[in-house]
């Protein structure tokens, strides 16, 4: 019990002692102290009593020193009235005015004047002409307009505002503009901390850089990562875009940009948007990435009609590269694909069916001992001008297979593949022969084109880059696209802009006007003035054709072709690699006759819809049956699989997120942020910024220019190489017409009515003199070429004098910017290095501590073993 109460009473005692020392110190600080002085005087105006301190007078109150030039000391008031470099210095904040006020029961000193100044330990300099600060609290207030210019330049300017020194935080409101980063903010309240180089932006904020603009509700800088982030009713506007989000993220070094919640990226120039919950672009690559239900909305117009798509994806990626630095393979690629499916398979083997039936009829002929074409007349031509076979010319007639759903007896092939090939006879046109004058000169102009093409090869390594924008569109799994009159599904998806296919892998369907459905291993579109103008389907390619609930009209084959006409109707398909099919006939307005066949090679003609002509080609098997005696699964090919399911219905099936309407007028007015209190307090500042932004946007201009000429350079540079190599062409064919003139020439003459064999040799000396003098004449230069080849040197001097000037002014940037990283990281390490000089001492402390416990541990281990 006694010890109990001396341990409350020990510890009234620290009490009571801490409470005293607190009052002490508060007590100690709430005085008002003289420090010092030149003079000090005794004066008394209006009955009240003044002390007047002259020159240097120093006073200290709240741990703050107040210093001027004359003060006048109002004890019965307790108000000093000082003037004449007025400071007031507190934990290395200044402040300093031409006079002030100072309350020292309020501990409020107002400063008034032309001019008042706050300036930070860190160098953040505020400046206004009415600010109070609290000595106690720490808190500085301004009124009627200031502006803030930070150590590093920065601008923030605003009506009124306030700084709290303990917490290193500034705080603008009302009409509040901001400089930072060649970014220009306009606001109603912002609160910026000087220690960590964080802004936060209140309501109402519009940010400029260049002529883009960026407005939201709220938003966040992190001046030491360079990163924004602006949320609620996030809005961005450039020259050709808008963008609109919940939440955007920019990054402000590597100029990249995250994007969450309603987001939506719409490009007017092109009627292009696109939606998702997430929006990825990183600009160093030219690389966006879409997910959460993402989808590009793409609106097409021709005349009056108007029809949108819409292409989902889990996953939509774009990039955009220049076409210099596309890999090879992926041109070359792009151009077979090309190549392959601009190849009309009918009409090639069409025209290929007319050679060998032209080489056939050749052969009779011959065979038949006719030696003129016109005696035994012409060769047999099958069905609608398609040559025949070798069997029609022995006059044996095959059955003529072809469906038409208004004429079965009448083929109408040419209405689907009309026959451009024309028939060609080697044998019958005339060969002209020609033989010149001096056959054995002729060569030597043929000698003379290698120089040509050579040049052209040299003026290759001349050419620019080619740096024009290759788009590359990806979408990865679950791919879905609407249009009124197609829908698709698929897994995946791929498109460039070198060869502009669409790509469909892994499972696609593409319906067409609800009734067709087309499958296949993958299928290839042609997109041209945005609608379908061509579709290959390649491998188990399957096309079904809807006529009521329990009837399809079907083709199936290894290859197959659809052509669309201009408003993405199907007008046309082809089947190749052997093909098979069902197609249900009306007759008197139902469907009484299945037609099933197999062939090697079919088309079809197709008008609103449906089936006008269906031809096929090699090895022929039909037959038809009335419907009532067909099973239903005699109805369907093998592989038959109609699902309508699975075709997306709407835009929602693609989609969740709605377009908005563009708000461009609506931004476009918001006025841009206007500096009139840094004018006034940092004159002439806003005018360099601005001189410096107009010089960079100068330079940028300037390179653009530079890109542009070298473009047209690069293009007019292909065009004379084109025309040089097109030129040796027709030369190099001249010379071996010439050449071919000179051989007939010479099996045509006789060798031995030369007269004299020796003047064949003199001529070759003729010759080769001719081929010096040539040579000679193709080596001199001729002045123009000469004035040229200065010219382009001076042109490429001056080009490199520029690079050289931008590779300094980078350097310098880069320079900056390393300098600027440095001494974050030696502020951070100096940081880091003093937390852990405290973790380390606290260590020790704590060692110290567990080794005096287990000191007296011992201690009571060793007396208790001694008592025992």
């Amino acid at each position: 019990m006694l010890a109990r109460h001396l341990a409350y009473s020990l510890l009234f005692l620290l009490i009571s002692l801490g409470l005293s020392a607190q009052e002490a110190t508060e007590q100690k600080d709430s005085l008002v102290r003289l420090l010092g002085c030149d003079e000090l005087q005794q004066v008394e105006e209006y009955g009240l009593r003044y002390r007047k301190a002259l020159g240097h007078a120093r006073f200290e109150h709240n741990s703050t020193l107040l210093i001027c030039d004359t003060a006048l000391w109002n004890v019965n008031m307790n108000v000093i009235n000082a003037f004449g470099n007025v400071q007031i210095i507190q934990n290395n904040t200044v402040l300093s005015s031409e006079s002030l006020d100072y309350l020292i029961d309020m501990n409020l000193a107002r400063f008034r004047g032309d001019l008042v100044q706050l300036k930070d330990k860190d160098g953040n300099t505020l400046r206004t002409r009415d600010l109070d600060y609290n000595t106690k609290d720490s808190i500085a207030v301004f009124r009627g307009g200031g502006a803030l210019r930070d150590k590093d330049g920065q601008i923030i300017e605003s009506q009124d505002g306030h700084y709290y020194s303990k917490l290193s935080t500034f705080c603008f409101s009302n009409n509040v503009n901001m400089y930072t980063d060649s970014i220009f903010v306009k606001t109603d309240d912002l609160d910026y901390n000087t220690a960590t180089n964080i802004a936060t932006f209140g309501t109402g904020t519009n940010a400029w850089k260049d002529n883009n603009m960026l407005s939201s509700m709220a938003g966040v800088y992190d001046r030491t990562q360079e990163k924004f982030t602006f949320t609620k009713n996030v809005h961005l506007l450039t020259e050709n875009q808008e963008a609109w989000a919940d939440t955007l993220v920019y990054y402000r070094v590597p100029n990249n940009v995250e994007m969450f919640g309603n987001v939506e990226l719409l490009d007017t120039t092109r009627n292009v948007a696109a939606v998702a919950g997430y929006m990825q672009y990183i600009d160093s690559l030219s690389f966006i990435k879409m997910s959460r239900d993402p989808a590009v909305i793409a609106i097409s117009e021709q005349g009056e009609k108007r029809d949108t798509a819409y292409i989902g994806a889990d996953t939509l990626i774009l990039r955009s590269i220049p076409k210099c630095d596309v890999p090879s393979f992926e041109i070359e690629s792009s151009e077979a694909r090309l190549k392959e499916i601009n190849v009309d398979p009918i009409t090639e083997y069409r025209r290929k069916a007319a050679e060998a039936a032209k080489a056939a009829a050749e052969e009779a002929r011959k065979k038949l001992g006719e030696e003129d074409p016109n005696v035994a007349g012409k060769a047999k031509k099958g069905r609608q001008g398609l040559p025949a076979p070798w069997d029609d010319v022995l006059d044996y007639e095959p059955p003529l297979w072809s469906f038409s759903a208004i004429d079965t007896t009448q083929s109408k092939i040419h209405s689907a593949v009309p026959d451009t090939t024309k028939a060609h006879n080697p044998v019958t046109e005339p060969v002209e022969v020609t033989v010149p004058q001096d056959s054995l000169a002729a060569p030597t102009d043929s000698l003379a084109m290698p120089s040509d093409s050579l040049a052209a090869a040299d003026s290759l390594a001349m050419v620019p880059k080619d740096s024009t924008k290759i788009s590359f569109i990806y979408g990865i799994r679950n791919v879905k696209v609407f249009r009124n009159d197609m829908q698709v599904t698929c897994d995946s998806l791929a498109y460039n802009d070198l060869d502009s296919l669409i790509r469909l892998y892994k499972t696609p369907i593409v319906w067409n006007q609800v009734k067709h459905q087309y499958t296949a291993d993958s299928i290839t579109v042609i997109v041209k003035n945005q609608s379908i103008e061509k579709a290959s389907l390649m491998s188990n390619a399957f096309i079904i054709v809807q006529e009521d609930s329990l009837s399809y009209d079907q083709i199936r084959g290894t290859e197959m072709m659809a052509y669309f006409d201009s408003t993405g109707t199907l007008r046309r398909f082809d089947s190749m690699g052997g093909a098979s099919g069902v197609f249900f006939i009306e007759e008197n307005g139902s469907l009484a006759t299945v037609n099933k066949f197999e062939a090697k090679m079919l088309t079809a003609a197709l008008k609103d819809g449906n089936i006008q002509d269906l031809n096929y080609f090699d090895a022929v098997k039909s037959d038809a049956y009335p419907v009532v005696q067909m099973k239903k699964d005699e109805r369907i090919l093998k592989g038959f699989d109609w699902q309508p399911d699975k075709r997306p219905k709407s835009p929602d099936d693609i989609t969740s997120y709605k377009p908005r309407n563009s708000e461009r007028k609506t931004y476009e007015g918001v006025p841009r942020a206007e500096f009139v209190q840094t004018d006034i307090y940092f004159p002439g500042y806003i005018n360099s910024v601005h001189k410096m932004l107009a010089r960079q946007d100068s330079l940028k201009r300037v390179r653009r220019a530079e890109q542009k000429r070298l473009e047209a350079e690069r293009k007019a540079q292909e065009a004379r190489i084109a025309d040089s190599l097109r030129l040796a062409s027709v030369a190099d064919s001249l010379a071996l017409k010439d050449s071919l003139a000179l051989a007939d020439s010479l099996i045509v003459r006789d060798s031995l009515a030369q007269r004299d064999s020796l003047a064949t040799s003199d001529s070759l000396k003729a010759t080769s003199d001719s081929l010096a003098v040539s040579a000679a004449d193709s080596l001199s230069k001729n002045p123009v070429d000469l004035k040229k080849a200065e010219r382009d040197k001076k042109r490429r001097e001056r080009a490199e004098a520029k690079e050289a000037r931008w590779a300094e002014l980078d350097a310098r940037d880069a320079a900056k910017a390393k300098a600027k990283e440095e001494k974050a990281l030696a502020k951070k390490r100096k940081k880091t290095l003093k937390t852990l000089r405290a973790m380390e001492k606290r260590r020790q402390k704590e060692e110290r501590i567990i080794e005096q416990y287990k000191a007296r541990f011992e201690k009571q281990k060793a007396r208790k073993a001694l008592r025992k």
